[in-house]
């Protein structure tokens, strides 16, 4: 149940242009493939998403523990930032476009030097922002650069001076995890969303909470506010996709009431266009000011985690379980775009179980290559009579690389028997198991298949 505490507002449901869906989805669908952009640069799911304030520069964060820098219309890879030991799940530029800064699941913030990145400065060192306890998940700078926000899992946003990205304090006061942040227009108000189901305002200059301009029965996973505009974006672990007056004075629309979480949240004050992105591929897009729909289309098969609106209603770029990033053009802006997509990561009929196995527990994570590729974990190439932790090349967390664990047939049951919190305790090995021994026996010998065919 949603109670707003921000005044008296009408709501609104608002319906698509089912008609116009209708009359061009056919021929959509004969094009889709021609719509869709597959730009590939990272080893593993692309978690986040952010454009320079220019529109020039593009970065993607990745489960492969890495940023790239893309350059912006055609989409190259100008540069891979190395440096965090785990997911890197956000970025943001700087209002001047000075810095970069990214953050993961290592709790850390990494500062990023533009001039050196763009000068293809060799093994650039970023400063290296700690304090959080868990998991970092957003970042957001001020409009004048002065201040940066980050909001984590520890329950915490941390605020940051800039330039010298110092901490000025943690602020306490959500329930739960905190999802997203942004700052008003005059930078002294914070609003932060969080797990609680609360979006909290905070008054930066005395570092304390003030009110709850929305509480809701479920998780807020993502946020975005614009004053001109008169708009309070969110969505929410129930499926909502949802605006508010941010004045208190103006009518709120609702675009969906429920359904599989919304994951990601992207508005363009320049189009006045808005966009949400679920867990299950769907993606919204409308016209902010006056609530209607242009776009409601299937654009991944997994969830949508980053989406960057690009200027002129030129395209949207999505980012989720895939390695690559894709863009798709928008072509006319009022009719819907194509739906389609196909994951990298994915199982097909005609594999056999053992390479179904794989794809489903390894494959985001693990090559079967002798390089490694760009993975969050190890190579398993050469993986049986090899000690737990010592694959060249691969940050290992200290547990794993103090183990006298030996893989062998034996030890890879076991762990997806038992789980890797039981087999490699302090592991970065995410909690999954296969409870089938015939699906466990199945994997093993695909692995041993693949050694013997090297």
């Amino acid at each position: 149940m949603l109670r707003l505490l921000c005044g008296d507002t009408e709501s609104i449901r608002v319906r698509p242009r089912l008609t116009a869906f209708l009359l061009v989805l056919g021929s959509l669908y004969a094009a889709s493939a021609a719509a869709f952009e597959h730009y590939t640069a990272h080893g593993g799911p692309v978690k986040g998403l952010a454009l320079s304030p220019d529109g020039r520069w593009l970065v993607s964060t990745s489960f492969d523990y890495t940023a790239v820098l893309w350059s912006v219309p055609d989409f190259s890879e100008r540069r891979t930032l190395v440096g965090h030991e785990a997911a890197v799940n956000a970025a943001a530029f700087s209002p001047d476009g000075r810095y970069l800064v990214t953050a993961g699941d290592d709790r850390t913030l990494r500062v990023w030097k533009m001039d050196q990145l763009l000068a293809n400065t060799p093994a650039p060192v970023p400063k290296v922002l700690t304090g959080h306890t868990a998991k970092v998940v957003h970042l957001t700078f001020s409009a004048d650069g002065q201040r940066l926000a980050s909001s984590s899992w520890d329950h915490t946003l941390g605020l940051w001076s800039v330039p010298a990205f110092e901490n000025l304090a943690f602020l306490n006061g959500h329930d739960g995890p905190v999802n997203a942040a942004q700052f008003t227009k005059d930078g002294l108000s914070l609003y932060s969303a969080g797990g609680d189901g609360h979006i909290r305002l905070w008054d930066i200059r005395q570092a304390r909470y003030l009110r709850s301009p929305v509480e809701n029965g479920w998780g807020i996973n993502v946020l975005a506010i614009d004053e001109d505009l008169d708009l309070l974006a969110y969505g929410t672990a129930n499926g909502g996709m949802r605006s508010v007056s941010f004045s208190g004075k103006g009518p709120s629309v609702d675009y969906a009431a429920d359904g599989p979480p919304v994951v990601s949240l992207a508005l363009d004050p320049e189009t006045e266009l808005i966009a949400f992105g679920n867990s299950e591929g769907r993606v919204l897009i409308a016209d902010a000011r006056v609530g209607e729909i242009a776009h409601d289309f299937r654009a991944v098969k997994g969830p949508v985690w980053g989406m960057v609106l690009m200027p002129n209603r030129e395209s949207v770029v999505l980012a989720g379980l895939d390695d690559f990033v894709t863009r798709i053009p928008f072509g006319d802006a009022s009719s819907p775009v194509a739906t389609g997509g196909e994951r990298r990561f994915h199982t097909l009929d005609e594999q056999d179980n053992g390479a179904r196995q794989f794809a489903r527990k390894c494959s985001v994570c693990h090559s079967l290559e002798p390089d490694g590729k760009r993975r969050a974990g190890p190579s398993l190439y050469g993986i049986f009579g090899r000690r737990a932790g010592t694959f060249s090349g691969y940050p290992y967390s200290a547990a794993l690389a103090r183990t006298e664990l030996v893989w062998n047939e034996a030890t890879i049951d076991a762990l997806f028997k038992d789980g890797p919190d039981v087999v490699t305790p302090g592991s970065k090995m995410p909690l999954q198991r296969i409870p089938k021994a015939k699906d466990r026996h199945d994997l093993i010998d695909f692995l041993k298949s693949t050694m013997q065919q090297e």
